[in-house]
């Protein structure tokens, strides 16, 4: 009798055992991506332009100091990197947040606007490296600053843009 209790005790342990992993299983998602969930879009524009700010202001003063040569260029390149990663993860933000019809046009202007200071910090990238290299003219270093500035004015008019087409 006593063996019989102490087989059946057995059996139970490992049942919940196993109903608790099973269980435990179920409730882990199979997909831990992060969502973002935004209720008052026009806070959260306010947000994206607020750091937006921030890195435009800080890739703006360095690449003014690596064109005056007070800053290495490795060092720009760095910088230039870490204000790519912010300037995308700001990109993805806007693109998740999944704004309804009314703000539609200007969420679409301010990811454009976004894009387009994308290609501005990778031409001020291409601009150290020539800096580095030193292989090019004065002919083609204006073809890049001018490739700098209209990526950093399409930047600033879609921003504009965005402002102007907010419900």
């Amino acid at each position: 009798m006593l063996k019989s209790k102490k087989g059946i005790t057995i059996t139970i342990l490992v049942l919940i055992a196993i109903t608790v992993a099973s269980f435990s299983v179920w409730q882990i998602p199979d997909n831990p991506k992060m969502t973002i969930v935004v209720t008052d879009f026009e806070s959260h524009l306010e947000g994206i332009d607020a750091r937006h700010e921030i890195i435009t202001s800080a890739i703006e003063g360095s690449f003014s100091k690596l064109m005056s040569e007070k800053m290495p260029a490795e060092e720009y390149i760095k910088i230039a990197q870490v204000s790519s990663l912010q300037n995308n993860g700001l990109l993805m933000e806007l693109v998740e947040s999944d704004a309804p019809e009314e703000w539609q046009e200007s969420y679409i202007n301010r990811i454009t606007s976004l894009k387009s200071f994308e290609a501005y910090i990778i031409e001020t990238m291409v601009m150290a490296e020539f800096l580095v290299d030193g292989d090019g003219g004065l002919e083609q270093k204006d073809d890049l600053l001018n490739k700098i500035e209209k990526f950093k004015e399409e930047s600033i008019q879609y921003a504009q843009m965005a402002d102007s087409t907010k419900p």
